[in-house]
């Protein structure tokens, strides 16, 4: 309703105002209220829509509102208040206008047609009715959309046997067709030689492939395109494809996609502008990239930049550099690249940018604008898309000899050239693009911009996925990203962190770099060195921060809003631009802009469309950042507490100093393959990993390769190649702490866990031992802790950290891990020899409880190890400490609290597991109802659950992620653990109530904070 509501204002102030009366000055409203309600389902209204009625005649609609692929959705038309609508109606109809999902409007009231016939029409002060007749309106689907939707339906389905079938007739080709082997031999040669030495036979073969099915695609949408007879790659691809692919062969393989073919031939005959044809070809393309290689899909990131903020960072590029070089990037000696290019978007808007000076234009695009891509595909696009925005801004056809077909991330030195070619008739490949390579490298290039690939790493091993190694990059990481850092782990080879690297490198003594990517940067941990660097390499950084990181909880979460990227990545993003110019010499001045919370992924995209870099300079709103001596630049710690005891060091954990309270310290145990090495019963354990052992042997034995059937990470995959023998053992089978007050069983392996971290030191297989988990550092969620005193997960917490009452050495001899100067502090202090490491131990503990130490300090909490400072009344902290550790570290001998449990007669088992708080309740299953649950009982907090939530999240029933656990070993039932669960339950309940309570004893202590 509230954009129906905006809509009453608006056509209100047009009225009273303007003086509006008629339908060229009211419509506006109507167009507004459709944009608004199209943007949310991303379809955009088109006024003035011009279409050819049944007969012939060339009629133009007020608007229309048009999807992705640019198929009409719905029509509209307004009409003047003092018109009979009525009689309008019947006119433009008997015109030839559109009678399916049509609305006619004349600001008093709306009619809409379907089918040939009305089916509604409402007052547009009527609300509610208003409401339920555009809902129908958006809601209905047009034939041709509907045909597209099925034809595009079938094509995902279809496209990859299509492939495969392609691939098995280049395998023949190459064992049997002589002309082909010559001639593919030859060209394998030449992408080594431009791509680099990493590119494969498959990789060339794929190339192909893509070439093959995506031609006919090309060809559609830009029919009248020189592209297909002047790109050298295309007829280089072409003329290989003729050698074994062709005539009845050709068009039989290809039937099947035939449906989704004339579907594109029939949409993309409507397509108008060149902008139009570009957002139709990139939801084409990634609708075959989805279907063809999901893989390649998320690992070169195929999803596109916002047009909003692509205008964004050049109009932003323009303005610095003429801030700072006196240059417009319209101007000759100022080269722009995009590394990354992708179909194009960067340099097309550019294109569009630089269109008011033609001949400058001319020049630029001739000399000075280069894109590099590394996937054929894309680059296809990319060079289809530039021509095509050159085109219509010039009235010229020019091959856009700036892109190159090139691995960025490979292509160092910048003054190396690619010298060598092969007499044949792919020549031109390698004249032509080593040439073009050949030249960028020779060139100055000042201003890079683009957005670089976002997906970090692969999440699971068996999907082989990874991205491809940048040896040269991560070198040059590790000489300066990584050197300068002092966190603990730190992994900065992320592919928009290897460009930015890159790039730096790349523009030399002075020049701008201008990304939109993932966001971490900004106030990651890890990212500590990068921010330290990239301050000292550069003079001016401006940052706007677009927020959107779906990977926070709870008021975090909303305050980050939608992602601009349609929120179809999980990141945050920021766009951001560096400026070296050596003339500022008085350090890096940084400036940060946050948009506001909880916006939309569509509000996020309008301001970007109303804003540019110079008004918000302009306008004072940049924060300026001050980096502090950790280089911290946001959520910079306010409160000094440099003077408490560090918890814990690196280097006391190296035996450097013991000028810590604990020596050492230790991540929870990663597995990376939680589902097949952890269960509820020893027997559900072994049968999984007794099936995991014999699956490996048997590959192992065969000299297979890696599969799906189990689950394969870095180190297992090292063994099998390796040759390594797994036996099964039934003693590695321990207690494990998995949640917070969910402990299961571990098959605790190294071979098998595949980062223990120390905690062989810790708990091991038998030692008795407790130790305090914190949460590790940057935090998603506020700061949690918790003892344990069994092998504890990492993700207890979050990345847990702990710290352990005593540590044991490879004969099991048992050694303190709390520091003999750390007892000397404390005894010091207090003037007390008969204070205990186990008294210090329990002291930190109840010190990490305190509501007001947490509040205060939260900041510090959230970017390094907790400091411990010595409050008054050392004996009563260390007795509620020592409370605590017990419920916390024991909670399975606590005492059950007394529930009321309500049992039906009539009801089925299933299982429930939900929670009421506001009645004090949980629901087991359709049976049984636990009630008088304490409303204290669901304060206790761990993160974004109370304890008895996560208890309730554990014990739910549900579907493993692994597809072998899925398939052979989805045996969890609740029923056969229900009863320990409810005592678990009520055990935890108990916990919840008695922390409480020494939570509020805490709070009533003095406390030396201030």
């Amino acid at each position: 309703m509230i954009d129906i509501q905006n809509y009453w204002r608006e056509l209100d102030a047009l009225r009273r105002i303007a003086g509006a009366e008629n339908e060229s000055m009211l419509r506006a409203a109507f167009q507004n209220l459709l944009r608004d309600l199209g943007e949310q389902q991303q379809l955009i209204v088109v006024a003035e829509y011009p279409f050819k009625a049944p007969n012939g005649a060339n009629l133009r609609a007020d608007g229309v509102l048009l999807n992705r692929l640019r198929l009409v959705h719905g029509w509209w038309e307004a009409k003047d208040e003092k018109d009979d609508l009525e009689k309008a109606i019947a006119a433009k109809l008997a015109q030839g206008y559109p009678n399916d999902n049509i609305i006619f409007e004349d600001t008093r009231t709306a009619v809409l047609l379907q089918q040939g016939a009305e089916v509604m029409r409402c007052a547009v002060t009527d609300g509610k009715a208003l409401k339920r007749l555009l809902d129908c309106f958006f809601s209905y689907e047009l034939p041709a959309v509907q045909d597209f939707r099925v034809a595009r339906s079938q094509f995902m389905v279809e496209l990859p046997s299509v492939a495969l079938a392609l691939k098995e007739l280049l395998i023949a080709a190459h064992r049997n067709h002589a002309a082909f082997q010559l001639q593919a031999t030859q060209f394998f040669a030449l992408c080594q030689r431009a791509i680099g030495e990493r590119v494969t036979k498959d990789h060339v073969d794929d190339m192909l492939i893509q070439h093959i099915l995506t031609d006919q695609i090309f060809r559609a949408i830009f029919s009248d395109a020189s592209f297909h007879q002047e790109n050298h790659l295309a007829r280089a691809l072409a003329q290989l494809e003729h050698t074994f692919l062709h005539g009845s062969t050709r068009k039989e393989l290809l039937k099947r996609l035939e449906p989704y073919f004339a579907a594109i031939r029939r949409t993309a005959a409507n397509t108008i502008t060149s902008a139009e044809k570009q957002d139709f070809l990139k939801q084409v393309y990634e609708d075959f990239y989805s279907a063809y290689n999901p893989k390649d899909a998320d690992r070169l990131g195929v999803v596109y930049t916002p047009s909003e903020a692509v205008r964004f960072i050049i109009a932003g590029c323009d303005l610095l550099a003429q801030r700072h070089f006196n240059k417009r990037l319209a101007d000759s000696g100022l080269d722009i690249l995009d590394p990354c290019t992708g179909t194009g978007t960067f340099i097309v808007d550019l294109i569009e940018y630089l269109r008011g000076d033609k001949q400058e234009l001319i020049r630029k695009f001739k000399h000075d604008i280069h894109a590099n891509e590394i996937s054929i595909l894309p680059y296809y696009i990319s060079c289809l898309n530039i021509e095509q925005a050159y085109y219509e801004a010039t009235n010229e056809w020019c091959e856009f000899n700036g892109a190159c077909f090139v691995n960025t991330l490979e292509n160092w030195g910048f003054d190396l050239t690619h010298t060598g070619s092969i007499g044949d008739m792919f020549g031109n490949l390698t004249d032509e693009n080593q040439t073009r390579i050949q030249h960028q490298n020779q060139r100055t290039i000042p201003v890079i911009l683009g957005n670089p690939p976002y997906n970090a790493n692969q999440k699971n091993e068996n999907d082989n996925n990874k991205n491809d190694p940048a040896v040269l990059a991560d070198q040059r990481i590790k000489e300066t990203y990584l050197a300068a850092s002092t966190a603990q782990k730190t992994k900065l080879y992320d592919p928009y962190v290897r460009f930015l690297r890159w790039a730096s490198d790349r523009i030399g003594e002075q020049g701008i770099v201008a990304f939109i990517s993932n966001s971490s940067f900004i106030e990651a941990r890890g990212f500590d060195g990068f921010r330290k660097v990239v301050a000292q390499e550069f003079q001016e950084i401006w940052i706007v921060d677009l927020k959107g990181n779906a990977r926070t909880s709870g008021d975090r979460r909303r305050c980050e809003g939608g992602n601009v990227f349609d929120d179809k990545i999980r990141v945050g993003i920021a766009l951001y631009f560096l400026v070296r110019n050596p003339a500022l010499t008085t350090g890096c001045a940084i400036h940060h802009y946050a948009v506001n919370d909880f916006l939309t992924a569509l509000d996020k995209r309008r301001w970007l469309s109303v804003h540019q870099l110079h008004q918000l300079a302009q306008a004072g709103d940049f924060h300026r950042i001050r980096p502090n001596s950790s280089s911290n630049w946001l959520n910079q710690p306010h409160e000094d507490w440099s003077q408490w005891l560090a918890v814990a060091s690196k280097e006391s954990k190296s035996g450097k100093s013991e000028e810590a309270i604990f020596k050492l310290y230790s991540l929870g145990v990663v597995t990376a393959r939680d589902e097949w090495v952890y269960g509820f019963t020893h027997q559900e354990v072994t049968n999984k990993v007794r099936f995991f052992i014999h699956h490996y042997k048997s590959l192992r034995q065969m000299k297979a390769d890696f599969d799906e059937k189990i689950k394969w990470s870095r180190a297992v995959k090292n063994d099998f190649l390796k040759d390594r023998r797994y036996a099964y053992n039934s003693t590695l089978l321990t207690k494990s702490v998995y949640r917070p007050f969910v402990a299961l069983t571990l098959y605790f392996c190294r071979a098998l866990n595949e980062m223990p971290s120390l905690q062989h030191k810790v708990f091991g297989l038998k030692y008795d031992n407790l130790a305090i988990g914190i949460s590790g550092t940057p935090q998603a969620k506020p700061f949690q802790t918790l003892a344990v005193s069994m092998l504890p997960c990492l993700d207890v917490l979050e990345k847990t950290q702990f710290l352990p009452l005593w540590v044991y050495a490879a004969d099991g001899s048992q050694h303190d891990n709390i520091t003999n100067w750390a007892l000397t502090q404390f005894q010091q202090h207090y003037a007390n020899a008969d204070i205990t490491k186990r008294d210090i131990f329990n002291y930190v503990y109840a010190v990490l409880h305190d509501p007001r130490y947490r509040h205060k300090f939260a900041l510090n909490l959230n970017s390094e190890l907790p400091r411990i400072p010595f409050h008054p009344e050392f004996t009563q902290w260390a007795a509620i400490g020592a409370t605590l550790i017990q419920a916390h570290a024991y909670f399975e001998q606590v005492k059950p609290f007394a529930f009321k449990r309500v049992d039906q007669k009539k009801g089925t088992p299933k299982c429930r597991l939900k929670a009421d708080k506001t009645a004090g309740s949980i629901e087991i299953d359709g049976v049984t109802r636990l009630d008088n649950i304490p409303p204290q009982a669901w304060q206790y907090q761990l993160g974004s659950r109370s304890a008895l939530e996560w208890v309730l999240d554990q014990y739910k029933e549900k579907t493993p992620k692994d597809l072998t656990i899925r398939e052979h070993f989805n045996t969890y039932r609740f029923a056969d653990h229900k009863e320990q669960v409810i005592e678990l339950l009520a055990r935890v309940c108990q916990v919840s109530m008695d922390t409480m309570t020494a939570i509020a004893q805490l709070e009533q202590l003095p406390w030396n904070g201030d």
